[in-house]
């Protein structure tokens, strides 16, 4: 099962990292038409996938409390804000750059908004320090893969309206982290919509899938709503009906199965690592992740006029945001290994006792 695990985790971050590309070989669509069709596909394809994996969905949604269904849906609007916000920092610096700054936002910022409101308490221990470094390295990261796009700048004939672009693409991609990472709190109040599908017969590696189609459900009114609301400003509806409409919705539907690919492959793949996949897993898929969208971006030609210190910048900035990941998943495993040999201590106190008395 551990193998099978860094298996799905392997594809599941692969698939993510490469979700964007189809969007590149798209032909006179803006960004705002084939986001709308990205839209449509996660939301079409997450049911189908959730339907045939959980036929009786809809009973497992009817048996939990229709508060939790509603925290879902509030706290998947607002990761659906975080998709758009990750889509248009894509477009606005490229994959090379967009993954790093908003993957390392996203791992830093889900980390410390716990700490922050429901763990106040560890907030100066070894994981709340090891989450505040590794927001200080982000920090770091994201400065230095600031100048590397500064240094391919410079060479542009435009330096003007690139840097007003990099400083305005730098502050979509960190809060399209701070947006994105809001699921995990929302995924909080799906722990019973998991449990009731696997009472209800789903298989414990597939239990993990139920609660999603409602986060992309949700997701697709929020960025099919926004997409829609630019055509009908920009008034270019119209250009939806090109004669490449086919190609062109093919690309968008494609990047809505990557990205539904990599979510339902990485719930199942965390679930069959168990304890492995809170540490290992997890920085396995977000380095990945970070590591393909990168590549995709030089390799479709991001960063072919870039001097050679631009890439080695570039690069040195994404080593360091997937170092502050690690600082920061390692500081949560053991806090978890720790409080998990508490648990067992204070059973053994228990079970002295209880011989004790028994005597």
């Amino acid at each position: 099962m551990i193998t099978l695990g860094f298996v799905l985790i392997l594809l599941s971050g692969f698939s993510d990292g490469s979700f964007f590309v189809p969007a590149k070989y798209t032909k006179k669509w803006q960004w705002e038409h084939y986001w709308a069709v990205f839209s449509i596909g996660f939301f079409v394809i997450s049911w189908v996938i959730t339907a045939l994996l959980i036929p009786n969905i809809f009973s497992v949604y009817g048996a939990v409390d229709s508060k939790e269904i509603y925290m879902i849906v509030a706290f998947g609007a607002l990761w659906g804000v975080g998709a758009i916000l990750f889509g248009t920092a894509l477009h606005m610096l490229g994959m090379a750059l967009a993954y790093p700054i908003t993957l390392g936002t996203v791992a830093c910022f889900g980390a410390i908004v716990p700490l922050l409101t429901t763990e106040r308490d560890s907030l100066f221990t070894v994981k709340g320090l090891a989450v505040i470094l590794g927001m200080i390295i982000t920090v770091i990261g994201i400065v230095i893969c600031s100048r590397a796009y500064k240094a391919k700048d410079d060479h542009d004939q435009h330096p003007d309206r690139k840097k007003t672009t990099l400083l305005a693409g730098l502050l979509v991609a960190i809060f399209a982290g701070v947006f994105s990472a809001l699921i995990n709190i929302g995924f909080s109040f799906a722990e019973n919509i998991i449990a009731k599908a696997q009472e209800m017969g789903t298989h414990p590696i597939l239990s993990g899938i139920a609660p999603w189609c409602l986060f992309f459900s949700i997701a697709f009114v929020v960025n099919f709503g926004y997409c829609l609301f630019l055509m009908l400003k920009k008034k270019n509806v119209k250009d939806l009906w090109t004669a490449d409409l086919p190609r062109n919705f093919s690309l968008g539907m494609a990047m809505g199965a990557l990205f539904v690919c990599a979510v339902y492959v990485y719930s199942m793949g965390a679930t069959c690592l168990g304890s492995w996949g809170e540490v290992p897993g997890w920085i396995v898929f977000m380095s990945v992740d970070i590591i393909t969208g990168n590549i995709w971006g030089l390799w479709t030609g991001e960063w072919d006029l870039a001097p050679k210190r631009a890439k080695q910048l570039l690069k040195l900035g994404m080593i360091t945001i997937i170092a502050a990941i690690v600082i920061v998943a390692i500081g949560q495993g053991l806090s978890i290994e720790k409080a998990a040999d508490s648990d067992a201590s204070a059973q053994n106190v228990q079970n002295s006792s209880t011989i004790y008395n028994d005597s």
